[in-house]
């Protein structure tokens, strides 16, 4: 993902979008394609690298259906020479919990999965059996004993050496201690996230739901977010919903459908996107949507299950996912037993 790149062809083709058009017997007055519109939006995987620069409208709207609608191919995360994962994105290095009423020791070890040992270790000054309001204690500090892996399956894994997703001013965690993924899990959800808002930038706060716990493991109500691979965000909304303190029910007229399908591109966009579980109510939409902006038939059956049943498409139904997508990420190298 080249993102210089991407937005230096957006610029261009914003640019080309103030040039009248020229094609012989054409009007200037003529309405763009929603091809050439789609590209302007940032729909789509991003460019090639070389591209002729087009002549006329129909030379644009030619290189934007060859580009703005290609799926890209399953990637492999990159390591560097000592098989360490390269993250370009915001990372943390220590995470910090402030002690709401009523937490005392035995909520902080449920909630981060650790042992008195391991917290006091972590905390050598801090009384953590006196633990008042208002006080941080910290919780999770990154590991130089290895790198993140997710073991077995969503439905029964685990997490090792997880860490959690950074804290933005552009969206809501529920749960933070329930953010918790594999270095490249994290890395594709900020990268998208910052991607969303940096295209939306008076967007409404998008709330993240669960990822994983540091270790892993079971997490009520869910079957899945067992391994690190899979969380939740909330659907883009064309209004503000009643609070952030949880989901919430969106109609199809409140649903917003360009922004919501720009999401879930950018995520497929980045190759290492397993599947995204959405509402079919949800995916009909969405679909409808894509086609009136010329996406390929190819296109459309490669990314949506609507309007069949089944198939091995990368958004499908999955019930009580009419409120949020669910993404889930691929495997990789640096993982052992990962299925």
């Amino acid at each position: 993902m080249k993102n210089a790149r991407w937005w230096k062809y957006l610029l261009w083709i914003g640019l080309m979008a103030m040039i009248p058009a020229q094609a012989s017997g054409a009007e200037k007055s003529s309405p763009r394609s929603s091809l050439l519109r789609i590209a302007m939006m940032g729909l789509g995987p991003s460019p090639g690298a070389s591209m002729v620069a087009p002549q006329s409208w129909d030379g644009l709207r030619e290189v934007v259906a060859q580009e703005a609608w290609q799926l890209p191919e399953e990637r492999e995360w990159p390591l560097d020479d000592d098989g360490m994962p390269i993250v370009e994105t915001r990372r943390v290095d220590e995470m910090w919990h402030t002690l709401q009423g009523g937490e005392r020791l035995a909520r902080l070890r449920t909630m981060y999965r650790r042992t008195t040992a391991q917290l006091q270790e972590l905390n050598p000054d801090l009384d953590l059996h006196n633990l008042e309001e208002g006080q941080e204690v910290l919780v999770w500090r990154r590991s130089e004993d290895g790198v993140s892996q997710s073991r077995g399956a969503p439905q029964s894994g685990r997490l090792i050496y997880g860490e959690p997703v950074p804290d933005s001013d552009n969206y809501v965690m529920l749960f933070p201690y329930r953010t918790f993924g594999t270095h490249y899990a994290v890395s594709e959800v900020v990268r998208s996230l910052d991607a969303y808002y940096e295209a939306f930038p008076d967007a409404a706060p998008l709330i993240i739901g669960d990822m994983s716990f540091r270790t892993g493991r079971s997490i009520n109500p869910h079957r899945s977010h067992q391994s690190g691979r899979d969380i939740d965000i909330t659907l883009p909304r064309t209004d503000e919903p009643p609070n952030y303190n949880r989901f919430h029910h969106v109609r199809r007229d409140r649903l917003d459908a360009e922004r919501t399908l720009w999401l879930i591109s950018t995520f497929i966009e980045g190759g290492f996107v397993e599947y995204i579980f959405l509402d079919r109510f949800h995916q009909r939409t969405l679909y409808r949507l894509a086609q009136e902006q010329g996406a390929p038939e190819e296109w459309l059956e490669e990314v949506f299950q609507y309007p069949r049943h089944g198939g091995q498409t990368i958004v499908r139904h999955a019930r009580g996912h009419h409120r949020h997508i669910h993404v889930r990420f691929r495997c990789q190298s640096t993982d052992r037993w990962c299925r």
